[in-house]
């Protein structure tokens, strides 16, 4: 009967030293050694936004039949923006937020439908202000070739990511 006691105790007193030891030491160092950031995976691929090829806006212009609803990444400077409150076309109100973007190739106009939308970043639209660089996922629809002037494909956002270069 002693012998049970003792190693009960024993059991007890090394399982307490195991969990103090790893609070006192906590996780180990691969955490905080880790460099680079993990990327959110997004998209109906769910792959990160870095997998995704950064597509020039000056080529959706070139080309919009061969992006016509595809998934395509674009970034740039945000020129300006503008939200609206809608109350049509979905079951409750909403922010419409369009924004210019810009890179070194051209201007595209995006849309951003908030909780109307497919945005599922931490970043919304609304947040941003004119200047921010964004690495942005989107969604393309239209873009067929046509003789009038400034037609253009309808792009909405899927990811928004700001970025620091």
């Amino acid at each position: 009967m002693l012998t049970r006691a003792v190693r009960i105790c024993f059991f007890l007193l090394s399982f307490f030293a195991l969990i103090g030891t790893v609070m006192i030491v906590g996780p180990g160092p691969s955490f905080a050694l880790d460099p680079l950031p993990r990327s959110p995976r997004v998209g109906s691929l769910r792959i990160p936004l870095l997998s995704y090829n950064r597509v020039p806006i000056s080529k959706l212009f070139s080309d919009p039949t061969s992006y016509h609803l595809r998934e395509v990444r674009i970034g740039g400077t945000l020129r300006t923006i503008e939200t609206r409150i809608m109350t049509q076309g979905c079951a409750t109100p909403y922010e419409l937020t369009t924004f210019s973007l810009e890179d070194e190739s051209g201007t595209l106009d995006v849309l951003d439908k908030g909780a109307c939308g497919r945005n599922r970043s931490a970043v919304r639209a609304p947040m941003l202000t004119a200047g921010d660089r964004v690495d942005l996922l989107v969604h393309v629809v239209g873009g067929t070739k046509t003789d009038e002037t400034g037609v253009s494909p309808e792009v909405f956002v899927l990811w928004i990511d700001r970025t620091q270069d």
